[in-house]
This record gives C-alpha cells, structure tokens and sequence, in this order.
C-alpha cells in the first residue's frame, strides 16, 4: 500500500487557496447563450473528477505544445485544511535543470483540450528561475521560508500564489503511514488519499485496517476529520473513532475500487459520512459495501 494521473498529478501540488483550473473559451449557441463547447467541457469534467492521490506521483506534465516537461514527484497537502497546496515536479533534461525539483501552485496549470494530462501553463523563462531545491535535501513544510519564496515567485510573475497552510505534509509520507488507535494500538495503515481536481480539496482519506478490526480485510474511506496527524514526523496517525462505528462504515475490496465518481458511490459514501458523525443513528449489522460500480 503505497502511495503514489497525470491529471491529478499536477493538481496536488497545487493551490490550497481554492483556486479551480482555468477555463477555456466559450462557444455560443444557437439561441445566443454561452455554453461549454465540446472540448471545454471534457477538459472541465476532466478537471472536476476525484481521484487517487496514489495514481498521481509519477504522472508525465507537458507544456501547451504537448512537450513532456517532467513527471510529478510528490504531492504537498495541508491535512487541517483539507487542501492541496503544491505539487512538486521533477524536470526532464531538455529545460537544463539537472537534479533540482520544484514546487509549483494549481493555478499555473490547466486540464489538457483533448486527454488526461495536465498542462503547465508557464514560459521555460519563469520555468528555468524558479526557486528549486537538490532531492536529497527538501525543505521542511512546517517552515514557511520556501513557501513563501515559491508565493512571491509566482506573485511577482502575476502566476498566482498559495496560501500558507496549516499542517503541510508530502503525500509520499502519509501513504502507508500507520494508523494507531487513541490508545496507541495498531488499527492499520493509510492506504489511499483522494482528491477533488476541481476544488483542490483532500476529499478523503481511504484506511486498511488490520483484521481485528475489519476481520473481512475491506478498504475503509474515512473523512480527513476523523483522524489526527501528529506533528511528529513519523509519528502514527491517530483515528478519532470507536470500532463500533468502523464497523458501521462504508467498504470495498482492496483488489476492486469502486468507481470514484459513481453516483451510486458517492451517495453511499456520503451517507456512511453521515452516520459516522451521528453514532447514535447506526444501525445495527456488519458494515455496507460500496454500489458503485468498481474500477
């Protein structure tokens, strides 16, 4: 379980200031009235789907010419704020950037006309003089010294900037991170974040349980809420719930996600949401395996 689209990929990185993804011209209808035309609204549906953060790390970026530029390298996300704030990207050699990687907001990136890529929105100048820093030595996220270099950056290039975060955490480093109980017993590990392309938000958090907790081995999704991140690095991540309350959640097979953006979905987990805020209106049983349609 560890972690680590393209499309997501650059999104991670990006803006915890709630910025959503450019969009593109609008065509006009026959009436008159401005609507979406075909390829803008792919690319906004495109930008608006939840996805894992997992399937991000490693993603392909190009530029407007469709010029790979590098791949994602990981993923920064404020966990108080449930937000996504940068994401860091590894350059190919063609930019001559050597080893360096770079953190870079949402808002300097768009969904691709015609794919799931991500385009980076930024001329190779302002590309090339980016405050980067050497792989073996990343800043500290807690600090707000490269944070606020990146911020006045992209400010100073009116690319936009994003926000200071309140616990800023790479996503390389929560995924497969253990998961204590208030009592500081093993109850699992952190399989999976998912995120919304077009809020920028962490969406939720997806956690296997060891089976003494889920003796069925099922994936639990668990809003961000319900669990406790520890300054600490490495420290557990500790779950703000009982067992009787996992066992009312929402699950689904490891080997078999549900499809993310299913309607059916979506309502079950909202309801499981629900329920885990108001134990009181549990019902009694195992716990409800997803409807949605699996991946």
């Amino acid at each position: 379980m560890l972690i680590c689209r393209h499309t997501l990929t650059v999104l991670l990185v990006a803006s915890a200031c709630g910025l959503t993804l450019p969009h593109a011209a609008l065509a006009q209808s026959s009436s008159g009235a401005s609507v979406p035309s075909s390829s803008t609204a792919a690319a906004q549906q495109r930008s608006e789907r939840e996805l894992r953060a997992s399937q991000l790390i490693g993603r392909d970026v190009v530029n407007a010419q469709d010029e790979n530029l590098g791949e994602i390298h990981d993923v920064i996300v404020d966990v108080a704020a449930q937000r996504v704030h940068y994401v860091v990207l590894a350059f190919g050699g063609a930019l001559g950037l050597g080893e360096k990687l770079f953190a870079y907001p949402i808002s300097t990136f768009s969904p691709h006309r015609s794919s799931n890529d991500l385009v980076l929105n930024v001329n190779k100048e302002l590309l090339q003089n980016a405050p980067g820093f050497e792989r073996n030595n990343w800043p500290d996220w807690g600090d707000n010294r490269y944070r606020a270099e990146v911020d006045r950056y992209f400010r100073a290039n009116a690319v936009g900037a994003a926000p200071a975060g309140e616990r800023m955490m790479r996503v390389s480093e929560l995924i497969g991170r253990e998961v204590s109980d208030r009592n500081g017993s093993d109850a699992g590990e952190m399989d999976d974040l998912v995120v919304n392309l077009g809020t920028g938000r962490v969406s939720y958090a997806v956690i296997d349980f060891d089976q003494a907790w889920t003796p069925d081995d099922k994936l639990v999704p668990l809003p961000l809420s319900a669990l406790i991140f520890p300054a600490r690095k490495n420290a557990d991540i500790v779950l703000n719930l009982d067992r009787n309350q996992i066992n009312t959640a929402l699950t689904f097979d490891e080997d078999e996600w549900p499809e993310l953006n299913n309607a059916d979905f979506r309502r079950d987990l909202q309801a499981s949401f629900q329920q885990l805020q108001n134990p009181a209106r549990a019902q009694q049983g195992g716990a409800p395996t997803s409807s949605g349609a699996a991946r």
